[in-house]
């Protein structure tokens, strides 16, 4: 099985949990490869990393690191970016077929701030039927976003947080070419730079997975039909399959959210899931919680919305985020 992650300095004690949760669910299988983009991870870090890892090989169980330098956007995109900030962090997911070596074939891609809750075997063997990626749908309203996107409303598009990779067919299809020409077109400007571009670059070669392997923090923030009421989407899960994912996820994902301190290592994280995350974290050589470093004003803007009732603020998000905030971005563009 191989894994890809990648993480700076400040973010590797998120991944360690991560990392654990996935050891401690996978013991039986034979090969475990993780690779991780070191974007600037101090060597005393990675030692404490390999000292929970090693805990968890043997000769029967194979569990290796195996750390990838960190290209710069610029070098690895061909594309000369004016700052970090117009294309985040994780453009290196963009990139794995020339960053992963050859004999790679197929590929777990995993943000750091998610939580593996059971064996990922059936989720590695699964039968792709040709597909290039498979993921779970993002509750996304894509024909609002259909400028953005370049995408039809019927198409799958996923929450970049987890996606199985058939390494051999993208790379046979240049889909970092296509990519590449798609970041010239448009300058550099994309948005939701990696996952758009993604998901943009596989469109009807994406298989939708069930949404338990990649739950994120928005099953949990609000009720179901005030989610469907906000964001509109089209492709996306039944309440059935929404409620299963919450009661028994394969992956947990800490998604950043407006309605909710969603992050489980800071202190007051009301994520209905952080004990089991912080169960883990008991497992890794970093114990102590972050402090809640939010201003007062964002302080007092979860208040207000909390005061607002759910269904109503849905309406008013709605109008936000599926009309106005597209047009702020056509503007810029």
């Amino acid at each position: 099985m191989n894994i890809f992650y990648f993480s700076s300095d400040l973010f590797i004690e998120v991944l360690a949990v991560s990392l654990v949760s996935l050891l401690e669910n996978n013991k039986n299988c034979r090969e475990i490869n993780i690779y991780i983009v070191d974007d600037g991870i101090t060597k005393e870090k990675k030692n404490k990393l390999q000292c929970m890892v090693d805990k968890y090989s043997s000769t029967e169980n194979i569990r290796k690191i195996i750390y990838l330098d960190a290209p710069s956007p610029n070098d690895l995109l061909k594309f000369n970016f004016k700052t970090r900030y117009q294309i985040g962090h994780s453009y290196f997911r963009m990139c794995i077929g020339t960053l992963l070596p050859n004999n790679v074939d197929r590929v777990i891609c995993l943000d750091s701030d998610t939580l593996i809750c059971s064996d990922l075997e059936e989720l590695w063997n699964i039968d792709m039927h040709g597909n290039i990626l498979a993921g779970v749908a993002d509750c996304m309203n894509i024909k609002k976003y259909r400028r953005q996107f370049d995408m039809d409303e019927d198409d799958i598009y996923c929450n970049a947080g987890f996606y199985l990779v058939d390494l051999k067919k993208w790379r046979q299809e240049n889909i970092e070419e296509k990519i590449i020409n798609r970041i010239f077109k448009q300058n550099g400007n994309v948005f939701f730079f990696e996952q758009t571009l993604m998901n943009w670059s596989c469109k009807g070669r994406i298989l939708k997975l069930s949404p338990d392997y990649n739950a994120y923090t928005l099953f949990w923030a609000f009720e179901y039909n005030n989610l469907l009421r906000w964001r509109k989407p089209k492709n996306f899960y039944t309440y059935e399959q929404v409620q299963q994912a919450k009661n028994n996820p394969v992956i947990i994902h800490y998604t950043r959210n407006f309605y909710m301190l969603s992050r489980p290592w800071v202190e007051g994280c009301d994520h209905p899931m952080t004990a089991k995350y912080l169960e883990y974290k008991e497992l890794t050589p970093w114990k102590e919680m972050h402090k809640d470093t939010r201003s007062n004003i964002m302080k007092l803007k979860y208040k207000v919305y909390h005061m607002i009732p759910q269904a109503a603020l849905s309406y008013i998000v709605c109008f936000l985020y599926n009309e106005v905030r597209p047009r702020m971005i056509w503007k810029n563009e």
